[in-house]
C-alpha cells in the first residue's frame, strides 16, 4: 500500500493536492479514496495576493432602483470590489446616466445580462443624448433574439450617431433576422459606402440575397466580401454553400478545406471593446480559488471555479480543479463528470486522465480508470502524477500498456 501520491498539477493555473490511495486489489471494485486533507497550492512565483473583498463606501443613501446582485461577497473578489466601488459611485450622484451607464458594462462584461439591461436603461433616461445606452441596448436585445427591438435600438444610437457604422451593421443584421430584407440591404449598402475596405457590407448584401433566393447575386456579393478578407470564416462558409447551390461542388469543398484555418473577426467597435476591457482575467480568479481549496474553504473555492466557468464554460483549469475540489469532499461522480469535460476541451494534456484513474476507480469503474491511466502515460511518461499512481496500484509504466 503506497501513501502520499500527488493528486493534481504543480503549475501555476492549477491546485496541487497530495492524494492517499488504499488499494485492496487491481480489479473492478478496487477502492481508492480522495484525501480530506493535505492541499498545498502551488502559485507562480510572485502571486500577488488576492484582492480585498471590501469595496469604498458610499456617502449617500444606496439608490434602490439601481440593480444589485445578491450575495455579491460570494463572487470574484476583485469583480466584487469593482461593483462595489461602481455602486459608490452612483450611489453618491444617482443622476449621473455615465455612472450608471458604467455600472451597466461591468455587468455586461460579466454576463450579468439583466442588472446590464435596467442600468442602461435607467442611463438612457437619465442621458438621453448619448448613444451608448440604445446601442447596448440594442445588443443585449439581439442576444436574446429579440430583433425588433434590437433594430430599433440600433436606429436610435444612429440617429444620435450617425458615423458609427458598427452599429449600421448591427442594424442590418437585425433587419434581416427580423425579416425586414429591404431595410437591410438599405443599411448594408450604407456600411459598403461608409467602409468600403472592409468585408461587412458586400457580407450583408450576400445574406440578404441568400435571403431572397437568388444564389448568384450571393455570390457576387460573398466574393467580393472574400476578396477584401480572404481569411473571413462567415464569408467563406456562405459562399462554400452558395456555390453548391450554383452547382460548383469543387469550388465549395476547396472553400470548405480552408474553413478550419479561417478567423472570425471582430467588427471594428469601440463601444463594445469598452465593455470586453472590464472582464475579470479568469486566470486571477482561478489562482484566487486555488488559495481558497489550500486553505480549506472549499464552498468559497467552489463558488469561484463555477464563476469562472460561468464566464468561460470552456476553461480547463476550472474543470480540472473543479474535479480535485469534488474528489476532497468525497463527490466522485461529480468528480468524474468535471474531469471529462477537462478531457473533451484539451484531450492532449494529461493530468485530468490521472485524475479520472482516481474517481473512476472510487465509483466502481476500475478498469476505466486503468484505461486513463494508459491515455495519461502515453501523452506523458513521465507525468509525476501519474507515475506515482501507477506505483501506488503496485504496477509499472510497462505493464498498462
Amino acid at each position: 500500500m503506497t501513501r502520499g501520491s500527488p493528486f493534481a498539477r504543480s503549475e501555476a493555473r492549477t491546485v496541487a493536492v497530495e492524494e492517499r490511495v488504499d488499494i485492496d486489489t487491481v480489479a473492478p471494485g478496487a477502492r481508492a479514496c480522495w484525501p480530506a486533507f493535505a492541499v498545498l497550492l502551488a502559485l507562480l512565483p510572485g502571486c500577488a495576493a488576492p484582492p480585498t473583498d471590501s469595496g469604498g463606501e458610499a456617502t449617500a443613501a444606496p439608490t434602490t432602483d439601481i440593480p444589485r446582485i445578491p450575495n455579491l461577497s460570494e463572487l470574484d473578489p476583485g469583480f466584487a470590489t469593482a461593483v462595489r466601488d461602481a455602486l459608490a459611485v452612483v450611489d453618491r450622484d444617482p443622476s449621473r446616466g455615465a455612472a450608471v451607464g458604467a455600472l451597466g458594462r461591468l455587468y455586461q462584461a460579466h454576463r450579468y445580462v439583466d442588472q446590464a439591461r435596467r442600468c442602461y436603461e435607467r442611463a438612457e433616461e437619465l442621458e438621453p443624448s448619448s448613444p451608448d445606452w440604445p446601442y447596448y441596448l440594442g445588443f443585449l436585445a439581439a442576444g436574446r433574439g429579440a430583433h425588433e427591438e434590437a433594430a430599433r435600438r440600433f436606429e436610435r444610437a444612429l440617429e444620435l450617431r450617425p458615423s458609427y457604422w458598427a452599429a449600421r451593421v448591427r442594424l442590418g443584421n437585425a433587419l434581416l433576422a427580423a425579416g425586414e430584407t429591404d431595410g437591410a440591404e438599405d443599411e448594408f449598402r450604407a456600411v459598403r459606402a461608409a467602409s468600403p475596405g472592409t468585408p461587412w457590407g458586400e457580407l450583408g448584401l450576400g445574406k440578404a440575397s441568400r435571403r431572397r433566393g437568388q444564389p448568384e447575386v450571393a455570390a457576387e456579393h460573398l466574393r467580393a466580401a472574400l476578396a477584401l478578407d480572404p481569411a473571413h470564416r462567415e464569408t467563406r462558409y456562405l459562399l462554400a454553400m452558395t456555390e453548391r447551390q450554383l452547382g460548383n461542388p469543387e469550388r465549395s469543398e476547396e472553400l470548405l478545406a480552408g474553413l478550419a484555418d479561417a478567423e472570425v473577426p471582430s467588427l471594428d467597435d469601440p463601444m463594445l471593446k469598452a465593455v470586453f476591457a472590464l472582464v475579470r482575467d479568469t486566470q486571477t480568479m482561478i489562482r484566487t480559488a486555488n488559495q481558497r481549496l489550500a486553505e480549506g474553504d472549499h464552498l468559497a473555492a467552489e463558488r469561484l471555479y463555477r464563476e469562472v466557468l460561468r464566464l468561460d464554460p470552456g476553461s480547463y483549469d476550472a474543470h480540472l480543479n473543479l474535479g480535485v475540489l469534488h474528489g476532497l469532499a468525497d463527490r466522485n461522480r461529480e468528480a468524474a463528470a468535471a474531469l471529462e469535460r477537462a478531457v473533451e476541451i484539451e484531450p492532449d494534456r494529461a493530468d485530468a486522465y490521472a485524475l479520472l484513474t482516481i474517481a473512476y476507480i472510487r465509483t466502481g469503474r476500475a478498469e476505466e480508470g486503468l484505461r486513463q491511466l494508459e491515455k495519461a502515460l502515453e501523452l506523458d511518461p513521465d507525468h509525476p502524477r501519474a507515475r506515482e499512481i501507477l506505483r501506488s496500484l503496485g504496477g509499472d509504466a510497462a505493464g498498462t500498456r
